[in-house]
């Protein structure tokens, strides 16, 4: 651990030392932060490639901090034709969110532009369980173990809108299932546009040539941010970078506290309704990426919309509809794998057990009524039917949770706890041999 942060301070001090002075400013510098210490490596040397055979001109700098899996991180200006190393940066923790913010600060005193988009190129990872740890990011270190968190994500952002005195341009993400409501929800405030992927990005990521060659002279962040989704997409339909099932999209983040509003309302309308049917039959056919408990928001709200006929339900579906569509400024897909993705993921697990507490602890968890609005879910199709097929002495689904049940759904076993002990003692009428069985699977379930 010592080792790492003796690197780290070195490595923040020689970022430092290679700003030259007095560049004049031009229209964009484009940084990426190429973050190949890992199984990635070939990837990254390829796009780096593939920048340079672009280059920088007399209206774009073009910047790449690449870390490689057996070497030294290097610090590059890339020219058409080549990549002239700035400086060499030693080992690198590229899974500090503080490189990335350093990289970014001194890059664009370096080469000042009126406008800054910074890709993060990487893994991205969904909600998942690795070893009982619950972890969402993206820029994963393998040299260190680190990665750069969703909350420092939100950080970082901040840092370089501080430095800057203005909100970054252009953030995107080269990297897998990133573009998710609660990854968005954490820039908000520091970044005007926000590009990533719903689902997992194909090896060769970004095609850095076509995004590169489509920046022209006098184009407007949002439309950059556009053509980058659109080069994306045309190529892996055919294009140079082959066919390959993926998608791309891009956020105006000043939606962002329309579509919280809307999302709030949404949530509202579910919880008062008895809808579990609906949203069961729904998230059965709602468009789902590599981690399932990913789900297409805008998909989702149009497939309730058709079952649900309740009027402030449809009210409040329409209004997060069209808050929805007003926040994705572009949407890009190619194959058909993902033909109903919209452009934003929204976390979403089908069964209790799977969600992850560590969730609520995000920044859109707590400001909206999502996780809430899961949890009613949970609880309205839960116990009913597992209180049915008890009073059937079917106690096969009573079985089945309590041997699932974990520390991440105690809201929902406390709900069916009390439900279980109000029909077996306060109602009453349960034959003796399911009443026993009811009351050893309650035992077992009270430990969970």
């Amino acid at each position: 651990m010592n080792r790492v942060v003796s690197i780290l301070c070195i490595s923040l001090l020689v970022l430092c030392l290679v700003s030259p002075v007095g560049a004049a400013e031009k229209e964009w510098t484009f940084m990426v932060f190429l973050n190949a210490d890992n199984n990635l490596d070939s990837f990254g040397v390829g796009d780096m490639g593939e920048m340079s055979q672009v280059g920088s001109n007399d209206y774009l700098n073009i910047l790449c901090l690449i870390d490689r899996e057996k070497g030294p991180a290097t610090l590059n200006y890339i020219e058409k034709g080549k990549a002239t190393v700035l400086k060499e940066m030693g080992e690198l923790d590229m899974g500090d969110y503080k490189v990335l913010v350093q990289f970014v600060k001194d890059m664009a005193a370096a080469y000042p532009a009126k406008h800054y988009a910074v890709v993060v190129w990487n893994h991205g990872s969904g909600w998942k369980d690795n070893n009982g740890a619950i972890i969402k990011g993206i820029s994963y270190d393998d040299s260190t173990g680190n990665h750069i968190t969703t909350e420092q994500l939100g950080a970082a952002t901040g840092d370089i809108k501080a430095a800057l005195g203005k909100n970054l341009d252009i953030f995107s993400m080269d990297a897998c299932l990133m573009q998710m409501a609660e990854v968005a929800y954490a820039m908000k405030g520091n970044v005007d546009y926000i590009v990533g992927s719903e689902e997992t990005e194909p090896g060769e990521g970004y095609p850095y040539d076509d995004i590169l060659n489509g920046l022209k002279a006098g184009m407007s962040p949002a439309n950059f941010a556009k053509h980058m989704v659109a080069a994306y997409a045309a190529s892996y339909e055919g294009g140079s970078q082959g066919s390959s099932s993926s998608t791309q999209s891009a956020l105006d983040m000043s939606q962002i506290e329309a579509f919280k509003d809307a999302v709030n309302g949404f949530a509202k309308a579910s919880i008062a309704g008895n809808f579990g049917s609906q949203f069961k039959g729904a998230l059965n056919k709602v468009q789902k990426f590599r981690y399932r408990t990913n789900i297409d928001l805008g998909h989702l709200a149009g497939l309730l919309k058709l079952t649900i006929k309740d009027d402030a339900f449809q009210t409040a579906a329409d209004k997060l509809i069209a808050a929805n569509n007003a926040l994705i400024l572009s949407n890009g897909l190619a194959g058909t794998n993902c033909k109903y993705a919209q452009g934003l993921a929204v976390y979403f697990p089908m069964t209790s057990y799977s969600f992850s507490a560590p969730y609520n602890d995000l920044a859109f968890a707590k400001d909206t009524l999502w996780d809430e609005m899961i949890q009613d879910y949970y609880k309205k199709t839960t116990a009913p039917a597992i209180v049915s097929d008890v009073e059937r002495g079917d106690m096969s689904s009573l079985m089945s949770y309590v041997s699932t049940a974990n520390e991440n759904n105690r809201e929902v076993s406390s709900d069916l706890l009390s439900k279980l002990n109000f029909r077996a003692y306060s109602e009453g009428g349960l034959d003796h041999p399911t009443m026993d069985s009811v009351q050893s699977l309650v035992k077992e379930l009270k430990t969970k």
